[in-house]
């Protein structure tokens, strides 16, 4: 064999080889985006889902109610019983801590309970006073209840209900995610029992104000200063102690 013909054989095989590793990872490759395939709906949807926000994922709704207590008025009633004192006093309470715009205090009118419930309300109005509900909260209307004998005194604000996610079953194994993707139920027991369990829905919509510093021990100090007093803490004979005797001991 000649050496032209030597190097062209050279150059077949070179060329043969070439075109067996480009077709070796076109297969690779092939099987690789395949493998991506099986993943692609489902990284598609967790992307949509938002996999970082379980706010998002799993919202909390929060919607405005009217709250309403009822105290049943029977004829000869003189007042409220502390039972229904302390119901009434909580009740308001919570209007303080949650309500928005003034108190609704309905009372029953034409209706053969009408002095009584006319008793009763002055001792509502007592009660409300005693926990801090001034007039200018409180609105009195009068309803004409429909042949109630026993219609009550109807006090209402406008308040808020949180409503958590619905969460689904558990059904699929998330261990066996061989995408290590979030499931899609993820977080939302917890943002169900957040919503069951908030003490004042109102929160998840606006902040609370802060509220005031204690400034009792700011202002003795501000008052040493001001007149050139030492403002360092006296300590008594039991808190001195040199560090050489703490570390003999």
């Amino acid at each position: 064999m000649s050496i032209v013909q030597r190097q062209t054989h050279l150059n077949k095989r070179s060329f043969m080889s070439k075109k067996t590793m480009m077709i070796v990872a076109g297969c690779i490759l092939a099987t690789g985006l395949a493998g991506c395939e099986v993943h692609k709906d489902r990284a598609v949807k967790v992307g949509k889902l938002l996999i970082t926000n379980p706010k998002g994922n799993h919202p909390i709704r929060v919607s405005k109610q009217i709250i309403k207590m009822h105290i049943p008025v029977r004829r000869g009633d003189y007042g409220l019983n502390a039972e229904k004192k302390m119901e009434l006093g909580n009740f308001v309470d919570k209007y303080r801590r949650e309500g928005e715009g003034r108190l609704i205090l309905s009372a029953p009118a034409g209706q053969p309970n009408e002095v009584a419930a006319f008793n009763v309300l002055n001792d509502v109005r007592d009660t409300m006073k005693s926990h801090n509900i001034v007039r200018q909260m409180v609105k009195l209307t009068p309803y004409t209840p429909s042949g109630d004998p026993e219609a009550p005194i109807i006090v209402s604000y406008l308040g808020y209900k949180a409503v958590g996610p619905k969460c689904g079953a558990l059904t699929r194994d998330a261990s066996a995610d061989t995408a290590n993707l979030p499931y899609e139920q993820l977080s939302c027991a917890v943002q169900a029992n957040m919503a069951a369990m908030v003490a004042n829905p109102k929160d998840f919509i606006k902040a609370r104000d802060m509220t005031p510093r204690s400034g009792e021990r700011r202002d003795q100090l501000w008052d040493k200063y001001v007149s050139g007093d030492s403002t360092v803490t006296k300590k008594s004979s039991d808190q001195r102690k040199t560090l050489g005797s703490s570390v003999g001991n």
